[in-house]
């Protein structure tokens, strides 16, 4: 029974490439898919028909003879066998189809009508959607299900036979993946989606695993353009993922069956189970990098430059990310930013474990962005100034000078309130100008989007100008930052005041908003009056000397239409005495003249009809095409001529505006690096501004930054729980000190909810708001650069990789042990707990005295074992690491009928965890309880 249901799963399963398409699913759905994959005999049973050997027969999931299918479908089935492992979606007129066994397995997950298509052999599935729900399915296929999907554009050849059966051809213009978005990526403008590609060494996944083995890394954001290159060692690379937080990962595909997410060679790599995990076959080694110029904005001389500072596996990772960048988006301008170079040793490293302890940008339980350090600490003003914020938050800088300058900046704009005001609101004038950028060279841009590009370049001159004049510097250091800024906004060229002068963007944002309003309202019987199909002014008429003379031949071309329209209402009133009579377009394109009025009216009107041949002239021949009780539809030959000649008006005005706008798209792509130089300018101000604001209204202080290993807080606090308590009770958030230097280690005890991994948390995330620049939480703060952090604060159980609980945690402690040097800063919490208390003693005191004796780094140790570490220490035969470790203790104050936690630190053991009295405050029946108390006085 369970093979035949595993059997039918697979051939279900079969039709798509199960490694990429079922990346994000359940870890269960996951390990069933493996075991299925690796049974060969259920494999052999339901294997689909291969494509050179079709059955004559249409099969179950739609295949026909080749002979039978006609060309629109045969192309259809031609690129579903190509780009196997792909949904493939292809335009057909104003809709988007899936066929064959496409239509029927992702209609229901696009919950659109599944159905069939009569074809000679027989019926074909197929179904469909409206070009305009484009990005929606995208999203549902692609972000919810984890799939990738090839997109079949329909292009007209360049023919005037209206009637040719083949006038219109298809191709792949790109395939949409994770990382591949292009418009539908701006759903969410303030995270980057980086597509990341890993380099390995040939052939070192068929020994084990050296920590010290080079891997090349490089990622892109193809909707703004950024692209990045790095090379670290093996040991460094999980937390080097963490940082990029990559929508999609590329693998090659050689390395496919050492199934490295499995850990089986690298045990941390099973993080790249979090990501959508895509392997490619990468270019031949023979392909030149320089035939991927083509993708980028600069001349080849600049990025031939750029690559000489390159390692040999980041040009590899460069080269294949460039390739996968290409067959994905055949049709676009890619119109990348010149490659940077990360180094390892300019950031600090937080793996995924201490970012995800941290809650750095999501919430450890719910997984939600409020209540993380990004959504507390965020002011930031523009999208891409958020972005920035979130660049820095997982890669805090090493670069002492860098920090210092932040620092400054940060500190002038926090004394100058009403200044860093006065530009915060320069700022949300701006656009996110790299995105807008990116879009015109899709070919995707609107004509809006010109004049927020515009207005934007222009508001950088006036913060340039702003800057210089009315900043009160406080230090010369300060001042020449500012003047460095002032000089790096400046933007000259003529195409600004050009593009402002020449659009009109009243009209534009009228045409936006009727077009959301309108864009579902329109019937197939519906018409447009005179005064709905009048000119929608995109350019202004004197905007170039042709456009001038068709806007002159369109106006007089609407005087004639005005006269001819009085003429009518006062003809057609005066003989007939009708109600309205007004001009209109129907969908068909007929120009008609409609006519209300009373029944006699209509009966006196259709006799003038049966009889004006015989009576009247050319000029009044009126020929009714439509009839109601009410009104009568009429076309007339002057109305009709009319018409036509406006229309060609109309089209000439759009013609040239259209030749306009990609002009000025083009002008202002051929500024791209100038603009996107200019953007970041932008954001690093937004950042800073940000960090003035949140110093003001959250009493940050200024810490000190040094090239030692001290570590010296006072009165810290930790700003997420601080915030929740402000909103929550009028109760103020306990400060601390926490004061340690390279190689010691402080052993934190207390009672159950005493505030132990508050205290942790809390020293680990000043020392991370201090590396990006920020003020911190604190009174005062001297800390010295920290390479690393780590954590081990909390657990559960691995289902997904069959490790409890337990295992998780010496899995982590391991990873800290391995990694933390003598400038690293690592936080443990309740190391050893998952075992029996003997053993769970040994593991706290052995991971407590290897900090010490061997990392060297700044560490401290929560645990409940406070009295047995101190007596396995003060018992143990070689003592000299004891002066370099001090405890340290949280209580409760108060008796079992009334008491309150005192979370302040002061020197000692805490003996007890009172966990009875936390069982009381968590709604124990009293008689639980009682039971509980008469346990623990017999022990």
């Amino acid at each position: 029974m369970y093979k035949r249901g595993a059997t039918l799963l697979v051939s279900h399963l079969r039709k798509v490439d199960l490694r990429r398409s079922f990346a994000l699913q359940t870890p269960i759905v996951e390990k069933l898919k493996v075991s299925l994959l690796n049974d060969k005999t259920i494999i052999e049973t339901e294997s689909l028909p291969t494509t050179n050997k079709r059955s004559k027969q249409s099969d179950r999931g739609g295949r026909e003879t080749r002979n039978s299918l006609p060309p629109s479908l045969q192309y259809v089935r031609d690129v579903m066998d190509k780009y196997t492992g792909h949904v493939v979606i292809t335009q057909i007129g104003s809709f988007y189809e899936l066929y064959f066994e496409h239509a029927t397995l992702y209609a229901p997950m696009l919950n659109i009508t599944l159905t069939s298509k009569s074809i000679v052999s027989g019926r074909v599935p197929f179904a469909g959607f409206p070009l305009n729900q484009l990005n929606r399915q995208l999203k549902v296929l692609v972000k919810q299900y984890g799939y990738s999907v090839a997109v079949c554009d329909q292009f007209k050849h360049e023919s005037s036979i209206d009637n040719d059966k083949n006038r219109f051809m298809r191709r792949v213009t790109r395939i949409v993946t994770p990382g591949t978005f292009i418009d539908e990526a701006f759903e969410n403008f303030q995270e980057n989606q980086f597509i990341l590609t890993l380099e390995f060494p040939e052939n070192c996944m068929k020994r084990a695993a050296d920590l010290n083995t080079p891997v090349g890394l490089s990622w892109c954001d193809i909707s703004t353009g950024e692209i990045f290159v790095q090379q670290v060692y093996l040991k460094d690379l999980v937390s080097s993922i963490t940082r990029i937080r990559p929508m999609e990962v590329l693998l090659d595909e050689k390395i496919m069956p050492v199934e490295i997410s499995n850990g089986e060679w690298y045990a941390e790599l099973t993080e790249l189970k979090k990501y959508f995990v895509k392997y490619q076959k990468m270019p031949a080694k023979h392909r030149p990098i320089q035939s991927f110029f083509k993708l980028f904005s600069k001349a080849e001389g600049d990025i031939a430059k750029v690559l000489d500072n390159f390692t040999q596996k980041e040009v590899a990772a460069f080269r294949n990310l460039l390739l996968y960048i290409e067959e994905h988006l055949p049709d676009m301008n890619t119109n990348l930013e010149l490659p940077q170079k990360q180094l390892i040793t300019d950031i600090m490293q937080i793996d995924s474990r201490t970012s995800t302890a941290l809650e750095l940008h999501s919430t450890m339980r719910e997984q939600h962005k409020k209540g993380s350090l990004l959504s507390t600490i965020r002011r930031t003003v523009t999208t891409s100034g958020a972005r920035l914020l979130t660049q820095w938050l997982s890669a805090p800088s090493m670069n002492i000078n860098e920090i210092k300058k932040r620092q400054s900046l940060v500190l002038l704009f926090k004394n100058n309130e009403a200044f860093t005001e006065s530009l915060v609101r320069y700022l949300k004038e701006t656009s996110d100008m790299s995105r807008i950028i990116q879009r015109f060279s899709f070919g995707r841009g609107d004509p809006l989007e010109l004049v927020q590009l515009a207005k934007s370049l222009r508001k950088c001159n006036e913060i340039s100008a702003y800057l210089q004049e009315d900043c009160q510097h406080s230090t010369k250091k300060t001042e020449k930052v500012i003047h460095s800024i002032t000089n790096k906004l400046k933007f000259e060229d003529p195409i600004v005041e050009k593009v402002l002068s020449s659009l009109n963007e009243e009209s534009l944002i009228k045409q936006r908003t009727e077009k959301f309003e309108d864009q579902d309202e329109d019937t197939p019987d519906s018409t447009k009056s005179e005064d709905q199909s009048a000119l929608a002014v995109i350019m202004r008429s004197d905007s170039s000397p042709l456009l001038k003379k068709y806007h002159k031949q369109y106006n007089d071309l609407a005087v004639e239409k005005e006269r001819l329209s009085q003429w009518y209402k006062e003809w057609f009133q005066d003989r007939f005495n009708f109600k309205s009579v007004t001009l209109k377009q129907k969908n068909s394109g007929e120009y008609c003249i409609h006519l209300t009025g009373t029944t006699a009216n209509l009966i006196e009107f259709d006799k003038f009809i049966q009889q004006q041949d015989e009576v009247y002239q050319e000029n009044c021949r009126f020929h009714v095409i439509q009839k109601s009780k009410q009104t009568r539809w009429l076309v007339h030959d002057k109305w009709e001529n009319l018409s036509k000649e406006i229309e060609v008006a109309r089209i000439l005005i759009r013609n040239e505006e259209e030749r306009m706008i990609n002009q000025f798209q083009k002008d202002f792509i051929s500024l791209s690096s100038k603009i996107r130089s200019l953007s970041q300018v932008l954001d690093y101000l937004d950042v800073l501004t940000s960090f003035a604001k949140l110093a003001n209204e959250q009493r940050l202080v200024l810490p000190k930054i040094t090239q030692g290993t001290e570590l010296e807080i006072k009165g810290g606090r930790h700003l997420v729980v601080e915030a929740g308590i402000s909103q929550m009770s009028l109760e103020s958030f306990t400060s601390n000190d926490c004061q340690i230097d390279s190689g010691e280690l402080w052993v934190i005890t207390g009672p159950n909810m005493g505030g132990k991994s508050t205290f942790l948390r809390q020293n680990a995330i000043i020392v991370i708001l201090a590396q990006i620049g920020s003020f911190v939480p604190c009174e005062s703060a001297v800390i010295g650069l920290v390479d690393k952090i780590f954590s081990r604060v909390g657990s559960a159980d691995d289902l997904y990789n069959e490790m409890s609980t337990f295992m998780v945690e010496m899995i982590e402690t391991s990873y800290i042990l391995k990694g933390a040097t003598n400038r690293s800063m690592a936080i443990l919490d309740e190391i050893g707990r998952g075992t029996s208390r003997s053993e769970g003693v040994a593991i706290a005191y052995a991971t407590l005295k290897y900090l010490v004796t061997n990392n060297a780094c700044r560490a401290l140790f929560a645990t409940h074992f406070g009295t047995e570490l101190s007596n396995t220490i003060n018992n143990t035969a070689n003592k000299d690491f004891i002066q370099s470790i001090s405890f340290y203790k949280t209580g409760i104050i108060g008796d079992d009928s009334k008491f309150y936690y005192d979370h302040k630190l002061k020197p000692g053991i805490c003996s007890k965890s009172d966990a009875i009295k936390v069982a009381k405050l968590a709604g124990f029946p009293k008689e639980a309880l009682e039971i509980a108390d008469s346990v623990l006085n017999e022990v």
